[in-house]
């Protein structure tokens, strides 16, 4: 697959002192018998996803030859368990394994408490060797590699899993509207179709979300991103950003895409045959399956990457939750790479998607539809974004792994909102959003 820039440039700055010293650790003659590895993670009880986490640390636990012990501690979301780890660093008491997005981890790593999984993927005696890594997604793990000074391809985290964020075609509303009964090739066509949606008196043009990851994938979709990994700068003023902002106004002004309140009610509206087009997570698509089904909507839909503007082709944005090794004894980050390790294998990984309707990091496992037990996911809708995943041909993005981006995603919707509703130039909005992140960028990237 080809990436954009964004995926491999995640600038901020890490202390030489903590990078070079983690360079030198020599795992090779570690002892890790009888260690207890402490995890964070965001998995609820009751889900498919933490009874398969709590399954696999079962597994782990009774079958490593080290006698080492996984104690999973479920932490909250995302936000809780960032909040936890700040005062964690500051304390010193650390758990040895947490889960967070690059972006988050990027922070962490600021500030010398990361582990490079380099160091343990490659050792002699503890790494994956280079046959099996060889049937690895490393397209996928390496949004968590940073190949640029002073880290020099240091591995900040590894990917569990992955979703994507998908566009939704009702086939039978396009061709209703006149259009030929396929997905949009190109932003054009998905634009025309839209308008001709909300100009008839039977469905609504395209549900626009103002959130930053659906701001993103257009962005993406126009051949661009928000960071500029070469010049090391945020780039909201670039002519893709621009173009994806005046796509918005446009349609919006046009009728050809309107505005919701209610958090998933474009996905919602979708799922009872009101508007042609819909996008967000693949992890919803059980939803929408569950939301038509109650309303008993036959009409045929389909999931695809997102259309691309002239010359670009399909786009994709992929969510990578991670989980990072913190430093501790050598004793403790080798015990901790083994669980992780346990977490790649075969095995786990098919028992992992199959479970959970969550997509591999694997390229040599097949989930069968007796493997799929994740009753909300259905099978064939599982194959079908497999299969958006297998396309060499589809460009590839994801969001800049930065410290600031949890404060620059922030302040996106605002910006969206300002100029959708005409309070606010595109153009001085942008700016003002640009030197905001700037600033962000400056004051936490290091």
């Amino acid at each position: 697959m080809k990436t954009f820039t964004c995926i491999i440039t995640i600038l901020f700055a890490l202390s030489l002192g903590a990078a070079g010293a983690q360079g030198d650790r020599d795992y090779e003659s570690i002892d890790p018998s009888g260690q207890t590895v402490v995890y964070w993670h965001q998995y609820t009880e009751d889900s498919s996803q933490g009874d398969t986490m709590a399954r696999l640390v079962e597994d782990f636990n009774s079958s490593n030859e080290y006698g080492i012990t996984v104690e999973a501690i479920h932490q909250g979301s995302y936000g809780p368990i960032e909040d936890l780890m700040n005062t964690a660093i500051l304390s010193g008491e650390l758990p040895n394994m947490v889960a967070g997005y690059a972006n988050a981890v990027a922070g962490w790593a600021n500030e010398g408490v990361v582990v490079d999984i380099n160091l343990l993927l490659n050792s002699p005696e503890w790494g994956i060797p280079a046959d099996e890594q060889a049937m690895l997604n490393f397209n996928l793990l390496n949004v968590n590699q940073l190949d640029f000074p002073p880290f020099h391809g240091m591995r900040v985290a590894w990917a569990n899993q992955n979703s994507l964020n998908v566009f939704y075609t009702n086939l039978d509303i396009v061709e209703a509207l006149g259009f030929e009964r396929r997905v949009p090739e190109t932003l054009a066509e998905f634009e025309e179709i839209s308008c001709a949606a909300g100009a008839s008196e039977m469905y609504q043009g395209y549900p626009l979300d103002t959130g930053t990851s659906h701001f993103e994938s257009f962005v993406a979709a126009h051949g661009g991103a928000i960071f500029d990994g070469e010049a090391g700068q945020y780039i909201f003023e670039s002519d893709e950003v621009v173009a994806a902002m005046e796509l918005f106004t446009r349609m919006l002004a046009s009728d050809c895409a309107y505005l919701f309140a209610e958090r998933y009610q474009n996905t919602g509206d979708f799922a009872i045959g009101l508007t042609p087009f819909a996008a967000g997570s693949s992890a919803g698509i059980p939803f929408i399956t569950w939301d038509a089904a109650t309303a008993e909507m036959t009409d045929e839909w389909v999931v695809s990457a997102f259309p691309g503007a002239e010359g670009v082709g399909r786009t994709l944005q992929l969510f990578v939750p991670s989980q990072a090794i913190l430093t501790s004894t050598a004793e403790a980050e080798v015990a901790t790479w083994l669980f992780v390790k346990h977490l790649a294998s075969p095995a786990a990984q098919l028992a992992w998607s199959g479970a959970t309707g969550y997509f591999s990091i694997r390229n040599d496992i097949e989930v069968t539809e007796a493997d799929f037990t994740e009753p909300r996911m259905p099978y064939a809708r599982f194959v079908e974004v497999q299969g958006i995943l297998a396309d060499e041909d589809l460009s590839v993005y994801s969001s800049p792994g930065l410290p600031s981006y949890s404060a620059v995603r922030g302040i996106v919707p605002n910006t969206i909102a300002e100029v959708v509703h005409g309070d606010t130039p595109a153009a001085d909005a942008l700016a003002e959003l640009n030197e905001e992140a700037a600033d962000l960028h400056d004051e936490l990237d290091g």
